[in-house]
């Protein structure tokens, strides 16, 4: 049994109504727009969806820089020395103390480097120039910029692969006065390092917001729209509707003529960010009992 009022005694009037909506997107964030068609109405006469694609926008434009905090890393690792030899007397006036090192090697198991420039952000006036964070002298982090595309950390060169680098200190001689005596101490110092990783704490903390707005270019982005019926089958897939900033105007009428009465639904999705604006004009006839 239908759900709708006697309309035994109507008329049929036509009604005009238009609406909007704006909302940003995303690659992973789409939009759904609602129509809704309610049991009284007759017949859909027109119905059109105007469609803008915008530069993206936000009312933030960056978290303001902390204060000059310098963190130290703690080292990890061990490491050992072992000294050989033997002491012996004397009643000479003068003596010596002499300690024969040796040569010591160090290895390294493969290449490294150093991390020279930080990655922070791009800057809202000009997209292209990169904001980056390094060390002054006194170890207080200090902002650059550089012009690119890269938004990724710099790094030095890498040192190569396997290597070692070798040290060799020749024998030690200390001259005294005093009781005679002499020490004569032979041998070398071994270091051994184990794998190990330097970690850094940072503690809590806050950054304040600089407020203010904030639009992006989305030259090359593309929106791109499905329309669906109130059990949420798809009427019509358009693909992609507009490039960069652009509008149109897509007459959606036809998908109206076999009613349904329910919601229907525009899903919007996008490549990448960027603001769309949809305007709605619907022409319908309506029951209107007397």
């Amino acid at each position: 049994m239908s759900d709708m009022p006697d309309y035994t005694h109507a008329v049929y009037t036509s009604v005009k109504n238009t609406w909007q909506d704006a909302e940003n997107l995303d690659d992973t964030h789409g939009y759904i727009s609602y129509i809704w068609i309610p049991e009284e109405t007759y017949k859909v006469d027109v119905m059109k969806l105007h469609v803008y694609s915008e530069k993206f926008r936000a009312h933030s434009k960056s978290a303001l820089a902390g204060g000059t905090t310098v963190l130290t890393s703690a080292g990890g690792g061990s490491h050992s020395h072992t000294v050989t030899g033997a002491t012996s007397g004397s009643t000479t006036p003068s003596h010596t103390h002499e300690v024969v090192v040796g040569t010591k090697t160090s290895e390294a198991t493969s290449g490294h480097t150093h991390k020279m420039f930080e990655y922070y952000s791009s800057t809202p006036d000009e997209p292209s120039l990169r904001v980056y964070f390094c060390q002054n002298s006194l170890g207080a982090p200090k902002g650059v910029q550089f012009t690119g595309q890269d938004t990724s950390n710099l790094y030095c060169f890498d040192g190569g692969g396997n290597h070692t680098h070798q040290v060799t200190i020749g024998t030690i001689t200390s001259a005294s006065g005093g009781s005679g005596h002499t020490h004569t101490i032979s041998g070398q110092t071994a270091e051994t390092v184990t794998t190990h990783t330097h970690s850094v704490t940072l503690p809590n903390h806050t950054h304040d917001i600089e407020f203010g707005i904030y639009e992006e270019d989305i030259t090359g982005r593309t929106l791109s729209a499905i329309l669906y019926d109130p059990d949420d089958n798809v009427l019509k897939d358009f693909g992609v509707i507009l490039t960069g900033e652009d509008s149109d105007i897509l007459d959606i009428t036809d998908y109206f003529e076999t009613l349904e009465y329910g919601m229907y639904k525009v899903i919007l999705s996008a490549s990448g960010l960027l603001r769309t604006r949809l305007l709605f004009y619907e022409l319908c006839k309506m029951y209107a009992q007397y």
